[in-house]
């Protein structure tokens, strides 16, 4: 079981602002420890640039965050919460940003659409921008309000519609994306099993529905059919709950594969993979990002999944061998030397550093409202995260902007259990469990894929 988020745990809550019982929770989060002692009250010299005096006012920045706290994806996007706010907290204490502190205005969304937008609409006014959102048809449904409002939004979803000027205009997404991660990884998948077999892999893809599952289907099949190998099993949005898994699990034991491409829930997969398995499964495995945590090592499957599995990254996992990992790793230990190191607080870290490296550019030019903090994203040209995730654009042309590299990694059964399994902590030193099998690169099959749009159209 995943230790209690510090957000709701031990980490202070300032301020609640609800108008009524059914709207978001919203909590203010100053970013301070309330096991500590509070910073000291003697602020920076703020530096004078233009304000609204709302969102931005002499001595605060105010930021939200559009978060699934309760819902179905809590677990990871509480370390991703827990992640900004100690992220944001070593900003403050070396003195913030123009001289100002940053404070959180964080709502819980339940990853309810609905909900999602009555969180945004409550928080528009408040915040300069928002430095999470939680899923992509919650983001599709308030990116024309976005535009229309002058905010800025970073979501915790690769879907590749954030690289399509038409939907992500405001959206500044990190990393690549389902569908060009699929591309890669099926093509040196490919590769791999032509030059042990001498024969190109029969592919089963199988996924769940919606933007998630079918952006990455999309890719899988693109991939399939542009390198030639026999689609055994088309499972595209067929894993729909636990009453899918023994279908889904028949139809990839049955078809012959050499290889599954798979994205769900770490669960999910679990479940499949091991029913497959039973049924006589010989292939290998592989899937979206977050299809797999380092946590199912601890299970039946763990000797399985070290030798079988495939992880593809979207970012660098913790402790990767690059340039800003260390840092990172540091803050973390400091702030929560109990935690499992999850890799979800690096998708934090990411969220956090596109946020800071914005707002910090739009006060070097003198605007901190929210129109110039936009323009400010629109200026940048491109995002740089010390090698812990690719370069990201953001110049408005799709073919040009979209991230295309992705990683892959080993799940590492034997570094899982040296240090400590499912006890293991970044007080302790703990990274996580995977070893590097390619560093960021792009397949020359993703290189050349004409992005004009998104691979698969979400609607909210």
């Amino acid at each position: 079981m995943r230790r209690a988020s510090t957000l709701i745990a031990i980490l202070a809550l300032t301020a609640t602002a609800c108008t009524s019982g059914s709207d978001p929770e919203v909590r203010s989060e100053q970013i301070t420890r309330s096991t500590a002692p509070a910073p000291s009250t003697t602020a920076a010299t703020a530096v004078a640039v233009t304000t609204d005096g709302v969102t931005v006012t002499d001595d605060k920045i105010y930021v939200g965050l559009l978060t699934d706290l309760t819902g179905p994806f809590s677990g990871n996007v509480l370390d991703i919460v827990d992640a900004q706010i100690a992220f944001w907290r070593n900003v403050n204490q070396d003195g913030g940003i123009a001289g100002r502190r940053v404070e959180l205005l964080i709502a819980d969304t339940k990853y309810e659409v609905d909900t999602h937008r009555q969180a945004y609409e409550q928080l528009r006014d408040r915040v300069v921008m928002f430095s999470h959102s939680t899923g992509a048809p919650h983001t599709v449904g308030i990116a024309t309000d976005l535009v229309a409002d002058d905010r800025l939004v970073i979501p915790a979803a690769w879907y590749s519609g954030w690289s399509d000027p038409g939907l992500g205009a405001n959206v500044l997404e990190t990393g690549s994306n389902y569908c060009l991660e699929a591309i890669n990884a099926i093509s040196f998948l490919s590769e791999d099993h032509a030059a042990l077999a001498g024969t190109l892999p029969a592919v089963a893809i199988a996924t769940n529905p919606g933007d998630y599952g079918q952006d990455s289907a999309a890719g899988a099949r693109y991939a399939a059919e542009q390198l030639g190998l026999t689609i055994a099993y088309d499972g595209e949005a067929a894993i729909v709950g636990a009453a899918s898994v023994e279908t889904v699990a028949a139809g990839i034991a049955t078809s012959g594969a050499d290889l599954t491409w798979l994205t769900t829930d770490p669960i999910t997969a679990a479940q499949i993979v091991g029913a497959a398995v039973q049924l006589g499964y010989r292939g290998k495995w592989s899937g979206a990002m977050p299809t797999f945590s380092p946590r199912l090592l601890d299970t039946a499957l763990g000797p399985y999944f070290s030798e079988n599995w495939v992880l593809s990254a979207l970012f660098s996992p913790l402790g990767a061998e690059v340039e800003g990992m260390e840092e990172v790793l540091a803050v973390l230990a400091d702030a929560y030397p109990d935690r499992f190191p999850s890799d979800g607080v690096v998708k934090g870290f990411l969220e956090f550093s596109v946020a800071r490296q914005v707002l910090e550019a739009a006060a070097d030019l003198g605007d901190l409202t929210p129109a110039g903090v936009v323009a400010a994203a629109a200026g940048i040209g491109e995002l740089a995260f010390g090698g812990i995730g690719p370069i990201n654009r953001y110049t408005g042309n799709p073919n040009e902007d979209v991230s295309r590299a992705t990683a892959l990694y080993r799940p590492d059964k034997a570094l899982f259990d040296s240090q400590g399994g499912l006890e293991a902590t970044f007080g302790a030193g703990a990274v996580s469990a995977f070893t590097l099998i390619k560093d960021f690169s792009v397949a020359p099959l993703t290189a050349e894929f004409d992005f004009r749009q998104a691979c698969y159209r979400v609607t909210p």
